[in-house]
């Protein structure tokens, strides 16, 4: 099953402290969503509310189209994962998965089907008779997946679900996760403060700050082309170029570039490191010397010192082939259509 959610006008007050500050979002059945931000931006009380673990102290949370803001959280068509597994030590895989349905009141005979079958979705199959200390990190979070997934939820809540597992794993999980939602069309709601994870699995990015919703969209327009200058610096690594109007378009210190801008007189152009290039684009930065460079598979990240601002650094991702030797002057451009411009920040 699945089923649209919908937040309307959501508010929250820990005491004094406003913790989300008017959010409404509409999430489609069967769409995978990331809720991303640093610590403290309101991301998992957010989540909270939809499983009903908080209720609002403004607003509606609408799932499949009905009023569930005061339902407690047993009686929703929700489940949540947690980032600690909370899985129950002294019961097997096959009772762990089954719990949920257990408390339902299904018998033995199509709890434990059931539960197989969900252990054979997360790549478990066979392993029912195992209890959970014979697993690897990885296999508990399988196993958690499969117990949220038995009851068939309209809608699945990951709260940083793959926090506590070493980088390669997260990325195998990743992509696991991406698969089952795919296979099952569950709508997916995922907490995380890790762009690139958000990046892999979300059909939508909702990036939160200071308890607002700062943007939401696909992740290559997040990426690309942010709404904020909050989200273009949360994203990734940007850098900051100040700009003011001119005559012959937006003034930088290394010459004019026209761009479409907001009315404001002092701006600031954000351009990716990747978007700087050693062969020639619409935007001359000109020549510059190399600060430092390393090799990173990928590409050659370097430091560079512009000729024409010697104390300004410009972070470049280069094509992974010759290092630069440091002290190197190079001519580096960039695409106009890969900056994006935003009012300065007071």
């Amino acid at each position: 099953m699945t089923a649209p959610v919908q937040l309307r006008g959501l508010n929250h007050f820990f005491g004094n402290f406003q913790a989300l500050k008017d959010i409404n979002l509409e999430i489609a059945a069967g769409e995978y969503i990331t809720l991303l931000g640093p610590s403290g931006c309101g991301k998992t009380t957010l989540l909270s509310i939809m499983g009903g673990f908080i209720e609002p102290s403004e607003g509606a949370v609408l799932i499949g189209g009905k009023d569930t803001t005061r339902v407690p959280p047993a009686r929703r068509p929700t489940t949540t994962v947690f980032q600690d597994y909370a899985l129950f030590p002294h019961m097997t895989l096959r009772d762990n998965v089954a719990f949920g349905l257990r408390m339902a009141g299904a018998n033995r005979r199509d709890r434990h089907r059931r539960a197989d079958e969900m252990l054979a979705l997360v790549g478990l199959e066979g392993g029912g008779a195992k209890r959970p200390h014979e697993l690897s990190g990885g296999q508990r979070q399988r196993v958690a997946l499969a117990r949220a997934l038995a009851v068939d939820p309209d809608v699945l809540l990951l709260d940083e679900p793959l926090g506590a597992l070493d980088l390669k794993l997260r990325r195998a999980m990743q992509d696991e996760l991406k698969s089952i939602q795919r296979r099952i069309g569950t709508t997916f709601v995922h907490v995380t403060h890790d762009q690139e994870e958000a990046m892999a699995i979300a059909d939508r990015i909702v990036v939160m700050n200071a308890g607002r919703i700062e943007d939401a969209g696909p992740p290559a327009r997040i990426y690309q082309k942010p709404a904020s200058l909050f989200t273009a610096g949360f994203m990734g690594e940007m850098n900051r170029i100040p700009a003011r109007r001119g005559d012959s378009g937006l003034e930088t210190p290394f010459g004019s570039v026209n761009l479409a801008s907001p009315e404001a007189s002092s701006l600031i152009l954000c351009l990716r490191p990747e978007a700087i290039r050693t062969t020639q684009a619409g935007f001359s930065i000109g020549p510059a010397r190399v600060r430092d460079a390393a090799f990173f598979g990928t590409h050659v990240r370097a430091h560079f010192s512009p000729d024409a601002e010697p104390d300004f650094v410009l972070v470049a991702h280069l094509p992974p082939g010759r290092v630069p030797d440091q002290g190197e002057v190079m001519t580096l451009w960039a695409d106009p259509d890969s900056i994006s411009v935003f009012p300065q920040e007071n």
